[in-house]
């Protein structure tokens, strides 16, 4: 078996120097240059994150385009997306959609779903400070995690624990923030269910209409990552909005209204994708 592999590769390798100079990458060259096994990019391949190679004979050839689509999604990986995710967003963006109006200015993580992280307890106890085994429970009451065996968590959204961290870190209470995630998680809640309700009433009859054979899932795919982006979008806009109305109302409000105006993107696109930077008011 060994003598077999090593001949293969022999082989492939003198296949592969033809194919550079053919300006293109084997499947080995292109693992090489990404830095990723054959088997992942086999395995996005399959998951429809790569498109396919061309053919040249028996031979699939990769281009530019394929390495800047493995770092793409390294980066989208790196900042909590899942796979799944990622490939809804770029079949979103294959279909037309402008990678930069979709996602903003930033690749952030609040475009898609994230990763759920699995924890032990003693993990997540270390992650906020304030948590122990007695506030675990009050932990899983909002949502914020769930059990997953004896002594393991799943947190579904990693950003959010991060949040809570963040909030105690910056002295609010344990209990108060983790009151702000069930409120958040409450107000999802209602907000999701009125979608779904519009959803079912008004796009649910349409699956039977001439022409929309397989539109309902097409749509879904592409319409989930949308709704997600506009509501980051939307929710980042009226927070804003709405904290600088509160800088307004209480004691040493400007330095509120400073933060806020400084940390906001600031910029804007046209059609042909120039960024235009706005001065801050």
């Amino acid at each position: 078996m060994f003598t077999v592999t090593v001949l293969a590769g022999s082989v492939h390798s003198v296949v592969a120097n033809q194919t550079q100079n053919e300006h293109g990458f084997t499947v080995d060259d292109l693992a090489r240059r990404a830095r990723l096994p054959v088997r992942t990019i086999r395995e996005y391949q399959t998951m429809r994150l790569l498109p396919a190679p061309a053919r040249r004979g028996r031979i699939g050839i990769y281009g530019d385009e394929h390495l800047e689509r493995l770092a793409l999604i390294g980066r989208l990986q790196q900042r909590g997306y899942s796979l799944a995710g990622i490939r809804d967003l770029l079949e979103a963006w294959d279909g037309g959609t402008d990678l930069r109006s979709l996602l903003g200015l930033d690749i952030g993580p609040g475009a898609l779903d994230e990763t759920p992280l699995r924890l032990t307890r003693a993990q997540l106890i270390e992650r906020v400070a304030g948590f122990s085994a007695r506030t675990l429970r009050r932990v899983q009451q909002v949502g914020l995690a769930q059990p997953d065996g004896p002594d393991r968590f799943v947190v579904r959204s990693p950003a959010l624990l991060a949040l809570t961290g963040d909030l105690v870190g910056a002295g609010v209470r344990l209990h108060d923030a983790l009151d702000l995630i069930e409120l958040l998680r409450d107000g999802l809640d209602e907000l999701a269910d009125d979608i779904a309700d519009s959803l079912v009433e008004h796009l649910w009859s349409s699956r039977t209409h001439p022409g929309n054979a397989g539109g309902l899932e097409t749509f879904l795919r592409r319409g989930r990552v949308l709704l997600l982006q506009g509501v980051v979008s939307t929710l980042a806009d009226r927070l804003g909005a709405s904290l600088l109305e509160r800088g307004d109302e209480i004691e040493g409000g400007e330095e509120l209204r400073q933060a806020i105006e400084h940390i906001r993107v600031g910029a804007i696109t046209d059609a042909a994708g120039h960024i235009e930077l706005r001065e801050r008011r």
